[in-house]
């Protein structure tokens, strides 16, 4: 049970941007106030975050956390943490962390929460180490692998670093797979009998979309009803184009851009492919692929390993191997037995851990 103490928390994000890390924190939000707490954002107006969480009936704060501004965001922060006096700060990415944690440690904000959802490396330098050490009272990651390099880069212990993976937010109506099914095959114009194979995932250089491209190649030569599926928008959506029009199956490759709602796509496909090369935390969409009961493949990266057990809920290849990613591909074609067993190891996976409710009351108590 949650406590009856009621928490006021400001949330602090530099990023414009709309991924798993700021999706994360809009419906880590939409929980706690749920529960009674009341929860302000402070971000760059211009952002995707900010406009849902003021379209969301949020509080909404505009500060562009800049580099160059920084020293005016302390100020700026300074101001807001000492009008509205909230009992916790959470920061998420670097230059609202600076700013944030800044303001909250002079202020003398008990909780001042650091969250880190990638793993890309933190270099071991004094200001780094005076972020982690001292300006924040815990650090929350979304894998063990993000706070097992902090614990050692930062000489930190297990009550300093918390992991707290996120939780998954189902639709309340999810498509069954069959009508998911049917309406991606509607909308691409596909064989009913089509093999669906398929990368869910914003188009950044390290999701793996060119080493999962060369799989499919691959298997296509073998298996004549696969497809491909690539689902989402982003910075290198322009050369993931290019990188399929050059190729000699490009009509067998759809690229269909961001889709505000995913769910039916992860239902729709046979499997689900995230072939990151670095960076990953606990990727959202392996876990959304696996609670739509769909065959996930996954690189060991990152979090990845944390939460794919190879061969029996998913299958993990190395990064940047298309030969092995295509053996994975071919695995699920082949063995449709054990492909329906590893599901529902799956299904039961995601249900036992990242339960909104679970996690969302672990959180809580770090906030109280």
């Amino acid at each position: 049970m949650t406590s009856d103490k009621k928490l006021k928390i400001i949330h602090t994000e530099a990023s414009p941007h709309w991924g798993g890390q700021e999706i994360r924190i809009f419906e880590e939000m939409k929980w706690f106030r749920e529960q009674g707490h009341e929860m302000i954002l402070v971000a760059p107006d211009d952002g995707t975050l900010f406009k849902r969480c003021k379209e969301d009936g949020f509080q909404v704060i505009s500060v562009y956390f800049t580099k160059p501004r920084t020293l005016l965001n302390i100020l700026k922060m300074l101001w807001i943490l000492w009008r509205l006096k909230p009992d916790a700060v959470a920061t998420h990415s670097s230059t609202d962390s600076w700013a944030g944690l800044i303001a909250a440690y002079t202020l003398r904000i008990k909780v001042r929460a650091r969250y880190r959802h990638v793993s890309t490396t933190i270099r071991k330098s004094l200001l780094n180490r005076t972020q982690y050490r001292y300006l924040c009272s815990i650090v929350v990651t979304t894998g063990e692998c993000i706070s097992d390099h902090i614990r050692k880069t930062f000489l930190l212990d297990m009550t300093k670093v918390k992991t707290l993976p996120t939780a998954i937010y189902p639709p309340q109506n999810l498509p069954t797979k069959s009508n998911s099914r049917n309406s991606l095959i509607q909308e691409i114009g596909a064989d009913q009998n089509s093999f669906m194979i398929g990368q869910i995932s914003v188009l950044r250089s390290w999701k793996g979309h060119q080493s999962l491209i060369y799989a499919f190649e691959k298997v296509a030569q073998k298996y004549h009803n696969t497809i491909l599926v690539l689902v989402g928008g982003g910075p290198i959506e322009k050369s993931i184009n290019d990188l399929v029009a050059k190729s000699i199956f490009r009509e067998r490759i759809y690229c269909l851009g961001h889709k505000e709602n995913p769910w039916p796509y992860f239902s729709a496909l046979d499997v689900v492919v995230l072939a990151s090369t670095k960076n990953e935390g606990i990727p959202q969409v392996l876990l959304q692929a696996m609670y739509s009961e769909t065959n996930v493949i996954g690189t060991s990266v990152g979090g990845i390993p944390e939460v794919i057990t190879n061969r029996k809920n998913g299958i993990l290849v190395k990064p940047n191997k298309p030969i092995e990613l295509a053996g994975a591909i071919e695995f699920y074609l082949n063995e449709a037995s054990q492909a329906k067993k590893m599901i529902k190891e799956g299904k039961v996976f995601v249900d036992l851990n990242f339960s909104k409710n679970i996690l969302g009351e672990k959180l809580t108590k770090i906030y109280l």
